[in-house]
Protein backbone atom coordinates (compact mmCIF):
# COMPACT_ATOMS: atom_id res chain seq x y z
CA UNK A 1 0.00 0.00 0.00
CA UNK A 2 1.66 3.64 -1.39
CA UNK A 3 -0.99 5.21 1.37
CA UNK A 4 -0.36 5.15 4.96
CA UNK A 5 -3.74 3.82 6.68
CA UNK A 6 -3.93 7.03 8.11
CA UNK A 7 -4.38 9.24 4.90
CA UNK A 8 -2.05 11.24 3.37
CA UNK A 9 0.20 12.28 5.90
CA UNK A 10 3.54 10.88 7.11
CA UNK A 11 4.17 10.83 10.74
CA UNK A 12 6.49 13.62 10.01
CA UNK A 13 3.14 15.41 8.71
CA UNK A 14 0.97 14.69 11.56
CA UNK A 15 4.14 15.09 14.41
CA UNK A 16 4.27 19.01 12.46
CA UNK A 17 0.12 19.56 12.26
CA UNK A 18 -0.55 18.67 15.99
CA UNK A 19 -0.64 21.64 18.50
CA UNK A 20 -1.35 21.55 21.93
CA UNK A 21 -5.37 21.83 22.23
CA UNK A 22 -5.58 21.19 18.91
CA UNK A 23 -5.94 17.54 18.30
CA UNK A 24 -5.75 16.40 14.61
CA UNK A 25 -8.44 13.85 13.61
CA UNK A 26 -7.59 11.61 10.81
CA UNK A 27 -10.09 8.99 9.09
CA UNK A 28 -8.99 5.74 9.08
CA UNK A 29 -10.35 4.38 5.90
CA UNK A 30 -9.00 0.84 5.30
CA UNK A 31 -10.44 -0.70 9.20
CA UNK A 32 -12.82 -2.69 9.38
CA UNK A 33 -13.22 -3.11 13.34
CA UNK A 34 -11.97 -1.89 15.92
CA UNK A 35 -9.20 -4.18 15.96
CA UNK A 36 -7.88 -3.20 13.02
CA UNK A 37 -8.78 0.79 14.01
CA UNK A 38 -6.25 -0.11 17.48
CA UNK A 39 -3.78 -1.65 15.31
CA UNK A 40 -3.20 1.67 12.92
CA UNK A 41 -3.17 4.10 16.12
CA UNK A 42 -0.35 1.35 17.76
CA UNK A 43 1.88 1.70 14.46
CA UNK A 44 1.10 5.56 14.25
CA UNK A 45 2.25 5.98 17.79
CA UNK A 46 5.03 4.15 17.42
CA UNK A 47 6.44 6.31 14.51
CA UNK A 48 5.94 9.25 16.42
CA UNK A 49 7.81 11.43 19.41
CA UNK A 50 6.96 10.35 22.98
CA UNK A 51 4.86 13.50 23.06
CA UNK A 52 2.10 12.59 20.80
CA UNK A 53 -0.66 10.64 21.91
CA UNK A 54 -2.71 8.36 19.42
CA UNK A 55 -6.47 7.32 20.67
CA UNK A 56 -8.37 4.90 18.35
CA UNK A 57 -11.70 5.98 18.49
CA UNK A 58 -15.08 4.09 16.51
CA UNK A 59 -16.50 7.92 15.07
CA UNK A 60 -19.75 8.69 15.71
CA UNK A 61 -23.08 9.85 13.50
CA UNK A 62 -22.03 10.74 9.90
CA UNK A 63 -18.44 9.66 10.46
CA UNK A 64 -16.71 6.08 11.13
CA UNK A 65 -13.40 5.22 12.20
CA UNK A 66 -10.50 7.32 13.06
CA UNK A 67 -7.66 8.41 14.93
CA UNK A 68 -7.16 11.29 17.48
CA UNK A 69 -3.39 12.67 17.95
CA UNK A 70 -2.97 14.88 21.10
CA UNK A 71 0.45 17.03 21.67
CA UNK A 72 1.08 16.23 25.27
CA UNK A 73 3.04 18.05 27.76
CA UNK A 74 6.75 18.42 27.13
CA UNK A 75 9.37 16.91 28.98
CA UNK A 76 11.13 20.32 29.40
CA UNK A 77 7.95 21.64 31.16
CA UNK A 78 7.39 18.23 32.86
CA UNK A 79 10.88 19.19 34.49
CA UNK A 80 9.65 22.43 35.33
CA UNK A 81 6.62 21.49 36.74
CA UNK A 82 8.13 18.78 39.03
CA UNK A 83 8.06 20.47 42.16
CA UNK A 84 4.86 21.74 42.06
CA UNK A 85 3.85 18.19 40.43
CA UNK A 86 5.00 16.34 43.57
CA UNK A 87 3.32 19.26 46.08
CA UNK A 88 0.34 17.94 44.50
CA UNK A 89 0.45 14.65 44.74
CA UNK A 90 1.67 14.82 48.35
CA UNK A 91 -1.00 17.22 49.38
CA UNK A 92 -3.19 14.87 47.76
CA UNK A 93 -2.30 11.55 49.47
CA UNK A 94 -2.24 13.53 52.66
CA UNK A 95 -5.86 14.64 52.28
CA UNK A 96 -7.13 11.53 51.04
CA UNK A 97 -5.45 9.36 53.43
CA UNK A 98 -7.01 11.30 56.56
CA UNK A 99 -10.14 11.36 54.75
CA UNK A 100 -10.66 7.82 54.23
CA UNK A 101 -9.30 7.51 58.21
CA UNK A 102 -11.83 9.32 58.98
CA UNK A 103 -14.20 7.13 57.27
CA UNK A 104 -12.62 4.14 58.73
CA UNK A 105 -13.19 5.49 62.09
CA UNK A 106 -17.15 6.98 61.75
CA UNK A 107 -18.07 3.72 60.05
CA UNK A 108 -16.77 1.31 62.84
CA UNK A 109 -18.18 4.07 65.45
CA UNK A 110 -21.82 5.32 65.11
CA UNK A 111 -21.42 5.56 60.94
CA UNK A 112 -20.86 8.53 58.92
CA UNK A 113 -24.13 9.29 57.66
CA UNK A 114 -22.91 10.13 53.99
CA UNK A 115 -20.37 12.60 55.55
CA UNK A 116 -17.14 12.99 57.93
CA UNK A 117 -15.62 16.15 59.40
CA UNK A 118 -11.76 17.00 58.87
CA UNK A 119 -9.82 19.46 58.07
CA UNK A 120 -11.54 21.79 60.04
CA UNK A 121 -14.70 21.57 57.14
CA UNK A 122 -17.84 18.95 56.79
CA UNK A 123 -17.12 16.51 53.39
CA UNK A 124 -19.76 14.31 51.62
CA UNK A 125 -18.56 10.93 51.45
CA UNK A 126 -19.45 9.08 48.77
CA UNK A 127 -18.74 5.54 48.87
CA UNK A 128 -18.84 3.67 45.50
CA UNK A 129 -16.70 0.12 44.72
CA UNK A 130 -12.92 0.58 46.25
CA UNK A 131 -13.23 4.21 45.94
CA UNK A 132 -15.05 7.10 48.14
CA UNK A 133 -15.42 10.47 46.47
CA UNK A 134 -15.25 13.35 49.28
CA UNK A 135 -16.24 16.70 48.79
CA UNK A 136 -15.91 19.50 50.28
CA UNK A 137 -19.23 20.91 51.09
CA UNK A 138 -18.68 24.85 51.27
CA UNK A 139 -15.08 25.22 48.88
CA UNK A 140 -16.40 22.07 46.69
CA UNK A 141 -12.72 20.66 46.52
CA UNK A 142 -13.36 17.34 45.62
CA UNK A 143 -10.84 13.97 46.67
CA UNK A 144 -11.89 11.09 44.98
CA UNK A 145 -10.18 8.41 47.12
CA UNK A 146 -9.56 4.25 47.19
CA UNK A 147 -10.70 3.02 50.46
CA UNK A 148 -7.93 0.40 50.52
CA UNK A 149 -5.23 2.59 49.45
CA UNK A 150 -5.36 6.31 49.98
CA UNK A 151 -2.29 6.69 48.78
CA UNK A 152 -2.89 5.15 45.41
CA UNK A 153 -3.04 8.23 42.55
CA UNK A 154 -5.26 8.22 39.77
CA UNK A 155 -4.59 10.32 37.21
CA UNK A 156 -8.03 11.45 36.73
CA UNK A 157 -8.26 12.06 40.63
CA UNK A 158 -5.43 13.68 40.97
CA UNK A 159 -6.53 16.25 38.24
CA UNK A 160 -9.73 16.62 39.82
CA UNK A 161 -8.33 17.83 42.68
CA UNK A 162 -6.07 19.93 41.24
CA UNK A 163 -9.22 21.97 39.67
CA UNK A 164 -10.97 21.65 43.00
CA UNK A 165 -8.83 22.70 45.14
CA UNK A 166 -7.49 25.78 43.36
CA UNK A 167 -3.78 25.49 45.13
CA UNK A 168 -2.28 23.83 41.78
CA UNK A 169 -3.10 26.03 38.81
CA UNK A 170 0.29 26.00 37.92
CA UNK A 171 -0.33 21.41 37.22
CA UNK A 172 -3.40 21.59 36.25
CA UNK A 173 -3.29 24.65 33.42
CA UNK A 174 -0.48 22.57 32.08
CA UNK A 175 -2.71 19.54 31.67
CA UNK A 176 -4.05 21.02 28.42
CA UNK A 177 -5.23 17.52 27.27
CA UNK A 178 -6.74 16.84 30.43
CA UNK A 179 -6.05 12.87 31.76
CA UNK A 180 -3.55 12.19 28.81
CA UNK A 181 -1.51 14.92 30.32
CA UNK A 182 -1.24 14.21 33.93
CA UNK A 183 -0.59 10.45 32.89
CA UNK A 184 2.41 11.91 31.08
CA UNK A 185 3.49 13.99 33.95
CA UNK A 186 3.69 11.38 36.51
CA UNK A 187 4.81 8.80 33.91
CA UNK A 188 8.17 11.05 33.29
CA UNK A 189 7.95 12.00 37.43
CA UNK A 190 8.60 8.42 37.95
CA UNK A 191 5.32 8.02 40.23
CA UNK A 192 3.44 5.07 40.52
CA UNK A 193 0.19 5.17 39.61
CA UNK A 194 -2.68 3.10 40.15
CA UNK A 195 -3.92 1.43 36.83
Amino acid sequence: MDVSPWGQLTPEEVRRRVRRGSPLTLPVESAVDMSEVSGVARALRAALPDDLHVIASPGGPGGGPRLVVLRLVAEAEAVRLRGDLDRLVTEFRHRAGALVARLHATADSAGHDGEVEEFGATWTADEHGEHCRFENVVTGEVVEASVDDPDAVDPYFLLLFAQTSHRHNAVHTACVEGFHDMVRLLDLAGVTRSR
